[in-house]
């Protein structure tokens, strides 16, 4: 290897290092209900009973409500207003942060915005029918860039902000369990992953509309469609060769609309649509997955740009 190459190596690479995101350090249970696997984060509502519980006795605490408690159990109710909230377990060794979503019921949501956040209508306008039933999620900078699962933050999911905060989403996290099951097979035949880039999960009807999308009915609307592609590391926004034919293309999203299949196949993971697109000028091939119940796909453009060969 040339000085030139070493050196140009050393400026791009030294020093860093290969990220390997771990997963929750305690298998918590919520509710009596045991926590997904990779999941950091579950849903609770005001004025709940929430007990948390693990199999060792641990430290809690909910530091913004003032909530501490030590042992196998912890149960606290929750006041009437929503929220996010962190809450901490920990032992001698280790501090796990995990993520209470307290969601602010749709029944509050009475214009186009919420506290000056643009979200426009859903469906027409007129009725309540198609606001989302899973509430909105109110975020600040404290949250926004908090880890909900392994690899995944709820910026992940909301790839464009509205002026300032609080910003406000619609997430189902039965999606987030989804990506990170697919993510887990994929590394399995494909070690080199590392990561889950997202390029689309929740759009306002404000913003889907802005961008050209007539669809008042989408998934992203309510939080339960991503559109996103795996790569490894180094990060270089392009879904890697992940079926080897030495090729990007949309075989590789192929392969993970296949792994997701088998995953709903077998009761693992939510059903939903999932189909892989083809390169477009502004990035690479990516999937579309989403959680509607049913098993969905359809045809997606031709490519408009050649598959390179890598």
């Amino acid at each position: 290897m040339s000085n030139l190459v070493m050196a140009l190596a050393f400026l791009l690479f030294g020093g860093a290092e290969d990220p390997l995101p771990s997963g929750p350090a305690f298998g918590i249970s919520v509710n009596g209900v045991p926590l997904r696997p990779h999941m950091m984060a579950f849903t609770a509502f005001p004025h709940e009973t929430v007990t948390l519980s693990y199999r060792d006795s641990l430290n809690w605490s909910v530091p913004d409500l003032g909530f501490t408690g030590t042992g196998k159990e912890f149960s606290f109710n929750l006041p009437g207003s929503h929220g996010t909230y962190t809450v901490t377990a920990s032992d001698s060794e280790t501090v796990q942060d995990y993520i209470m979503v307290v969601p602010l019921n749709t029944a509050q949501f009475r214009t186009n915005t919420l506290n000056s956040f643009p979200i426009g209508f859903y469906g027409d306008g007129n009725t309540r029918d198609n606001l989302p039933d899973k509430g909105f999620i109110e975020l600040w900078p404290g949250t926004f860039d908090a880890r909900i699962s392994t690899h995944l933050t709820f910026s992940d999911f909301l790839g464009h902000t509205e002026g300032g905060w609080p910003q406000y989403m619609v997430l189902d996290l039965r999606l987030v369990h989804k990506l990170e099951c697919v993510f887990e097979q994929v590394a399995l035949l494909y070690p080199e992953a590392r990561s889950i880039h997202c390029i689309s999960g929740f759009r306002t009807p404000a913003y889907n509309a802005a961008i050209g999308n007539d669809t008042g009915f989408s998934l992203h609307l309510y939080g339960a469609a991503a559109d996103f592609w795996i790569e490894g590391w180094p990060d270089n926004d392009l879904i890697d060769d992940l079926d080897r034919n030495k090729r990007i293309d949309v075989y590789d999203g192929e392969f993970i609309v296949e792994i997701t299949r088998a995953l709903e196949a077998a009761g693992e993971v939510a059903t939903g649509g999932a189909s892989a697109y083809r390169w477009i000028p502004t990035h690479g091939p990516f999937v579309h997955l989403d959680t509607r119940g049913s098993a969905a796909v359809w045809q997606t453009r031709q490519s408009l740009v050649d598959n390179p060969v890598i």
